[in-house]
This record gives C-alpha cells, sequence and structure tokens, in this order.
C-alpha cells in the first residue's frame, strides 16, 4: 500500500503451485548440518531484525508486528534462533541520550 500511495507501479505475477519448487526443507536440513551456514545464518537473522528494529519508519516496520517464525524460516531455521539485540529508540546516536531497548527472541 506504501509503494501505491507513493505511485510506484507495480507489476504482479501468478505462477501455479506446480511450477514452484519446495526447497524450504532442504534448506532448512542443509543449515542444520553445516555449522558455517548456520552461524553465517544466524548473524544475517539477528542482523535482519536489528535493522528492522532500528528503521527510522517505526510506522511502517514495526518490529513487535513481525513474525520471528516466519523470518526465522526465511533464514532457513525451522525455529527461530535465540539471539540478543540492543536496539536504540532514540533518534540521537548519543549513548548518554538514547534509551536501549533488549529484543529477545526465542
Amino acid at each position: 500500500r506504501y509503494l501505491k500511495h507513493a505511485k510506484v507501479p507495480l507489476n504482479e505475477y501468478n505462477f501455479s503451485n506446480n511450477k514452484i519448487a519446495n526447497v524450504q526443507s532442504q534448506l532448512e536440513k542443509l543449515i542444520m548440518k553445516n555449522f558455517y551456514l548456520f552461524k553465517s545464518a544466524k548473524e544475517a537473522y539477528r542482523g535482519y531484525i536489528q535493522a528492522y528494529a532500528s528503521h527510522s519508519l517505526k510506522n511502517v516496520f514495526v518490529v513487535d508486528q513481525l513474525d520471528l517464525t516466519l523470518v526465522a524460516k526465511s533464514f532457513g531455521f525451522q525455529v527461530a534462533p535465540a539471539v540478543n539485540l540492543t536496539v536504540n529508540s532514540s533518534k540521537r546516536s548519543n549513548k548518554s541520550n538514547s534509551k536501549r531497548r533488549q529484543i529477545q527472541t526465542k
């Protein structure tokens, strides 16, 4: 809806389900087997959530409404990994004036 409001032209495509390969389970197995892939995926997951939570457009990127299980699946996890995040809730980067909020994912 934000793109339509900004009058950005959009093209939508429909694909039949039988033409789309289901690789999710294979991706999850691969990440669980390979330590380095798991570590990289976990760092990417943490970075994504941290970027989402610290974005300046808080009315668009509402971290409390984010489905962490679905986000974790997009990074190849069966369940969301536990990560600690510290997010500045103030627009200033000055550490003395900024409020910090801990987000614990399970």
